[in-house]
């Protein structure tokens, strides 16, 4: 397999990511989905390699990328990375291009003069020092930095809520462009989950209970979008089960007095014919609001 994530665990602060393991193939993009706390930016920085696993806390598992391995070959799983994150990885006391001279040495074949370009092309400030940039401006500057260096797997945390529109829409152009010839993948986490529909090919939604984050789904969004149905009737949670639905087939609900709406995982069960016409498929956004809140009464 061309990356592979291995039982992945990682314990820090009281809080545990427990055995996430999923595989990628080569023009995939996979997208990383929870609430907060669920261990999204958690399991990036492990994928990144910022987390050096401590088997005396419990952490274990493996990563491999192009058969590299995480720890075992650490620079060469590096430098086969590019990313976007949330926060400035970059001094802040440096400007735009002094960023490509120091970074771009850590990276073979890093482009200076392809980065030079982007940072016009991004209308990025050349004269400004990084801790003077907003929050739009340090993604974009991350963006062009990304770009500049050939990498195998794509790594973007959160990385297009501060952008306008028009530049998320780049975004996802170029997010398509680097899948394309199926060399190069991307891992991107997002709470903007409608966006996140369109361009991912995978989803991994990771579910917290307690102080623990684990894989609550792993396959691509017409699987899990198959697997549910919206159901909206006048029937209580009591009269909808006497008619035929069962308890454990309900994943979430809101109830309203003139109208209530019920997240029915199918889970390979048949919707009873007399509540056929009340259904319809759920979108993702609706999946995770019902699933994650489980009850929602007025």
């Amino acid at each position: 397999m061309w990356f592979e994530c291995n039982k992945l665990t990682k314990v820090i602060d009281g809080y545990t990511l427990k055995e996430i393991s999923f595989d990628l193939e080569p023009g995939t993009v996979l997208g990383l989905i929870g609430t907060n706390g669920s261990g999204k930016t958690t399991l990036i920085r492990c994928l990144l390699g910022s987390y050096y696993p401590d088997p005396a806390k419990g952490d274990g598992g493996e990563v491999i990328l192009d058969g590299s391995h995480f720890i075992n070959d650490m620079k060469a799983y590096r430098k086969k990375l590019g990313y976007v994150l949330q926060s400035q990885p970059y001094s802040e006391f440096m400007h735009a291009v002094q960023v490509g001279e120091m970074y771009g040495y850590f990276y073979d074949g890093f482009d200076l003069k392809k980065y030079k370009e982007l940072v016009k092309k991004y209308e990025i400030p050349e004269k400004k020092l990084l801790s003077e940039f907003s929050s739009g401006q340090q993604i974009r500057l991350q963006f062009a930095f990304m770009q500049s260096h050939e990498a195998k797997l794509y790594i973007m945390d959160e990385p297009v809520g501060n952008l306008d529109v028009e530049f998320r829409d780049e975004i996802y152009d170029m997010i398509r462009e680097l899948t394309a010839k199926e060399e190069k993948s991307v891992i991107i986490s997002s709470h903007l989950v409608t966006e996140l529909e369109r361009i991912s090919d995978i989803l991994l939604w990771l579910k917290k209970e307690n102080n623990t984050g684990s894989l609550r789904f792993l396959g691509s969004c017409d699987e899990l979008r198959e697997q549910h149905r919206l159901l909206s009737t006048e029937l209580g949670k009591a009269e909808l089960i006497k008619a035929g639905i069962k308890e454990e087939m309900i994943a979430g609900y809101r109830i309203r007095e003139a109208h209530k709406e019920y997240l029915i995982n199918i889970n390979g069960n048949e919707i009873p014919a007399g509540l056929q016409n009340d259904i319809r498929y759920a979108d993702l956004q609706e999946i995770m609001y019902y699933t994650e809140k489980g009850e929602d009464n007025a």
